[in-house]
């Protein structure tokens, strides 16, 4: 990434006292703010440097373009008040201003700080989306009365905003973190309609013209969810135990079924490791995995609701496991013929 411009020159200062080392990292970059997040996220991840044991802990993600930003939009608000041509058609420039000033409009709504449009709580009407991001878009189409649940655990906030309200919508992603909101939200609170983005594509990625196609063919939530929930479940779980019984099958696993139920019933950020004869031997986070792993020295499977490292690849290499289900692979993962390996 350095030597295509999208990392920049990383300064390290540290200083040892007491054998101890301590310092800081400044890493600039040009990623996207999702991509910027996920390299912060990875590099507290890291526990050793060289021989040593480490820890690191962000301190915080600047944008020091932002400083900038609002100086242009102030200058620019400066301009426009002193250009008294009404008639003058919006330009670009224009719009985009018009575009900035609706972002600033958000929130931070209740005791869980969620993000929010700034009509959430008067409007008789809401809309419940999944996060900041899809806030944003719809405060971009002028839609203000939109509240974010920021995760798959809908807050008691929300439920009890939604009570107040004549009508709730839920606008979700049409994926299956999607579903698994909406299955909650029925169950937690009463939705008047529910609104799906596009199979395969989430909310903050939408045009304007799709977000408002959206809305307009939202359907009534009585009789919907339960009928879709349950065919997807349906259609996951022949799909898992298919795939699952063949790649078990090659592998002379007697006892296949707790491994099946496991893997379609586990939550994510689980990890769970089943012994040869298909006992579970441990259900821990998947942050605590790789500490973990090897006080279990009898799993043979292991199905962790996450990411396939090289560097969890190669402890259970070293236990000898035969088999790993995951929700992702690092990407260009090498996979030895010894171990058996599919993402789900």
């Amino acid at each position: 990434m350095q030597k295509s411009g999208r990392i920049g020159r990383i300064e390290v200062e540290n200083e040892s006292k007491e054998g101890i080392s301590e310092g800081s990292i400044s890493i600039p970059s040009s990623l996207t703010r999702k991509e910027t997040a996920l390299l912060a996220a990875t590099v507290e991840t890291v526990t050793r440097v060289g021989p040593c044991e480490a820890e690191i802990k962000l301190l915080g993600i600047k944008d020091v373009r932002e400083t900038k930003r609002k100086k242009i939009i102030e200058r620019a608000a400066e301009l426009l008040k002193e250009w008294d041509q009404k008639s003058l058609e919006p330009s670009e420039i224009e719009e985009r201003i018009e575009t900035d000033i609706k972002l600033g409009e958000i929130i931070s709504w209740g005791p869980d700080g969620l993000p929010a449009g700034p009509d959430a709580e008067s409007n008789p009407e809401l809309i419940i989306v999944e996060g900041r991001a899809d806030v944003l878009n719809l405060l971009r189409i002028g839609i203000k009365n939109t509240v974010a649940v920021q995760g798959t655990q809908v807050p008691k906030s929300v439920i009890d905003l939604a009570e107040k309200k004549s009508s709730v919508t839920a606008f979700l992603d049409g994926d299956r973190g999607g579903t698994i909101i909406l299955n909650e939200l029925q169950q937690l609170t009463k939705l008047s309609f529910i609104a799906r983005a596009p199979e395969g594509y989430e909310v903050e990625e939408l045009t304007r013209k799709q977000l408002i196609k959206a809305l307009q063919n939202k359907k009534p939530a009585e009789g919907y969810i339960e009928e879709e929930y349950k065919e997807e479940k349906k259609t996951s779980e022949s799909t898992v135990d298919s795939f699952l019984e063949k790649s078990l099958k090659k592998l002379k696993v007697k006892n296949q079924e707790p491994i099946i139920i496991t893997l379609r019933e586990i939550e994510p950020g689980q990890s769970i490791g089943l012994n040869k004869n298909s006992e579970i031997q441990f259900n821990l986070p998947v942050g605590e995995l790789y500490d973990n792993l090897s006080k279990f020295k009898n799993t043979q499977y292991l199905i962790i609701y996450g990411i396939l490292t090289s560097r969890l690849l190669s402890l259970a290499l070293g236990m000898k496991i035969k088999f790993i289900a995951c929700k992702n692979k690092e990407e260009d993962l090498r996979i030895p013929d010894q171990i058996f390996v599919y993402s789900f």
